[in-house]
């Protein structure tokens, strides 16, 4: 990934900085968030050995969400300090521990609800510095599809939920399943350490001390909106990502293939991410009106889920993955873009909204599932990804009276 652009930037090991930055955030995000989607991959296995009905496993899934969104703009105030690297060590280090203590020390369901909440430390602490990297070391001519490749992470999280379900889970048991999440995060530790920049970068050094400054009026009105379309829209994602292999399973497949649907959906986000990204760096989309757009069809595959039919829930699933929770990479960088020098910090306000929408998301699916079950409950999440769109519109209105700070 050439590192051409406009920014100056700054010095890195090794000859292709950009692609060492993507590679680096993106594994760091694939720790951090593989707690809580390995959790909904393993759901059934969870259930049966730990005694969790659909509205426990919610709610744990809540959880991680909720404790995301409670750090999360204080994540992107310890990242602005701390610089890239260390806050990122800092996140994997929360990672590591989480998926060691699910698979060691989770004797009885409440003690899965500490691990995930100390991925949930993990994952508001990791977004800020990755983006930070990202900014620093990729030019802006890439920097879309670097941020596509970085957020293709989270749906190749999911992917490996789904596929440990039948080569893991179903052969060597859910524990051991964790313990090579673990295993992951432990040798990306010295990876780290070795191909990031040691001297202290934080975001704000590109900046000037852009911390210790307000952020502007009309970019605060635009990170509120953003925040707001996130939360919707991750709120019928991240019940995707959580129940997808439960209604799979109630819709009759068996629970191999419901793992490998998880697998097929997870997919085909990680192709859209970083193809959205791409062409936003070639001037098409690139916008939150972009956003709003892949809302709007992923509504459609949750519509096709809520149907029932096995075909439409294959299809649903790739839909609904692909494009229903495939512009978190595209937020990413229109909230750089529009930011930057502010980059950690606004990330945090941002990503609230993300966390937010994923602590509610599940919790209320997982409610609405065990009452009403599975039409009620896709259905309902068809309905959160069109007001999500609605609030990505009033997001790109804002958006176009920014100037570019950076």
């Amino acid at each position: 990934m050439p590192e051409s652009g406009s920014d100056a930037l700054p010095e890195s090991r090794g000859r292709h900085p950009g692609l060492t930055a993507t590679a680096m955030a993106s594994a760091t995000t694939i720790v951090t968030v593989l707690p809580v989607f390995l959790v909904g991959g393993l759901a059934i296995q969870l259930e049966d050995d730990l005694g969790m009905s659909a509205a426990l496993l919610g709610a744990g899934v809540a959880t991680f969400w909720a404790v995301s969104a409670l750090l999360s703009t204080t994540g992107g105030r310890i990242a602005q300090r701390l610089g890239a690297r260390n806050g990122m060590l800092l996140s994997v280090g929360g990672g590591l521990a989480s998926l060691a203590g699910i698979g060691f020390a989770t004797p009885q369901w409440p003690w899965l609800y500490a691990w995930l909440a100390l991925g949930g430390v993990a994952n508001a602490l990791g977004h800020p510095p990755s983006n930070g990297l990202i900014v620093q070391q990729v030019g802006v001519r890439n920097r879309a599809f670097a941020f596509g490749l970085k957020q293709a992470a989270v749906p190749a999280a999911t992917l490996i939920a789904g596929i440990s379900v039948p080569v893991l889970a179903l052969t060597i048991g859910w524990k051991w399943t964790f313990a090579i999440g673990a295993l992951f995060a432990m040798l990306l530790v010295p990876v780290l350490l070795g191909v990031t920049p040691r001297r202290r970068q934080a975001t704000a050094t590109a900046g000037h001390g852009a911390d210790k400054h307000p952020l502007p009026r009309e970019l605060k009105r635009f990170l509120v909106l953003t925040a707001v379309a996130a939360a919707l829209g991750s709120a019928q994602a991240n019940a995707l990502g959580a129940f997808t292999v439960i209604s799979a399973s109630a819709a009759g497949f068996d629970v191999a293939t419901a793992g490998l649907l998880l697998g097929l959906g997870s997919a085909a986000g990680c192709l859209i991410r970083p193809l959205v990204g791409l062409a936003a760096d070639r001037g098409f989309g690139g916008s939150m009106a972009t956003v709003a757009g892949m809302l709007a069809i992923g509504c459609t595959g949750l519509l096709a889920i809520a149907w029932g039919n096995n075909v439409a829930f294959a299809i649903g699933c790739t839909l609904a993955f692909g494009f229903g929770w495939g512009w978190n990479g595209l937020i990413h960088y229109v909230v750089s873009h529009k930011s930057h020098p502010y980059t950690a910090r606004a990330t945090g306000i941002a990503q609230s909204g993300t966390y937010i929408g994923g602590t509610v998301g599940p919790l209320a699916f997982g409610l609405v599932l065990a009452q009403f079950g599975p039409t009620v409950a896709w259905t309902s999440a068809a309905v959160f990804a069109v007001l999500g769109a609605g609030f990505a519109l009033l997001a790109h209105h804002q958006e176009k009276s920014i100037p570019h700070v950076g």
